[in-house]
């Protein structure tokens, strides 16, 4: 018997920590780390830099490489933490196609969002962009399979939180994901 490495996608906002959050949690199950805004075609940053929104067309293929991460994923048996807004079901149904795909909702108020995307810098989301995410993003309905976690906790906290939740959804995640992946006759 074998239990198959998951694949954890970190959704949210922008601003609601998923790259920090996907970081630590990858650091902490001792497993690869991909960063998703890192796979939008350049087109699409030109596009976020200038202002303007992403409409469905604009995210499918940044989402066709984010799928592509998870396939590979899968195909090398390897745990894997991702970040993805992921803002419409459409687009979350599409990344979870697996039963291997656990998404993971970051859940941060709209006044703590615009904080904290004026702080940042070197990205080329804006704050003036965060209005058209709102906008777009569609809340978690019941089908999902989603852990959803208060974003406005400590790093620390949020991905300690996570880990619990998972350990009820997954009794084997105390031990590490390559242990979890080898095969044991019965």
């Amino acid at each position: 018997m074998k239990d198959h490495p998951l694949i954890w996608i970190i959704i949210g906002i922008s601003g609601a920590g998923k790259t920090s959050v996907g970081r630590l949690l990858a650091e902490r199950l001792e497993c690869d780390y991909l960063e998703g805004d890192r796979r939008h075609p350049p087109l699409n940053i030109v596009k976020m830099l200038s202002g303007t929104p992403l409409q469905d067309e604009d995210r499918q293929q940044w989402l066709l490489e984010i799928e592509d991460d998870i396939k590979r994923a899968i195909e090398r048996n390897r745990e894997t933490v991702l970040t993805c807004s992921a803002l419409k079901v459409l687009y979350r149904k599409q990344l979870t196609f697996s039963n291997q795909v656990q998404l993971v909702c970051l859940d941060v108020p709209e006044l703590e969002l615009r904080r904290r995307l004026t702080q940042r810098s070197n990205h080329y989301m804006k704050v003036e962009m965060l209005d058209s995410q709102i906008a777009t993003f569609e809340q978690i309905v019941e089908e999902e399979k989603v852990i959803c976690v208060d974003g406005l906790q400590p790093t620390v906290e949020i991905v300690n939180e996570l880990l619990s939740k998972a350990a009820i959804l997954f009794p084997k995640m105390k031990e590490s994901w390559w242990q979890r992946c080898i095969y044991v006759v019965p």
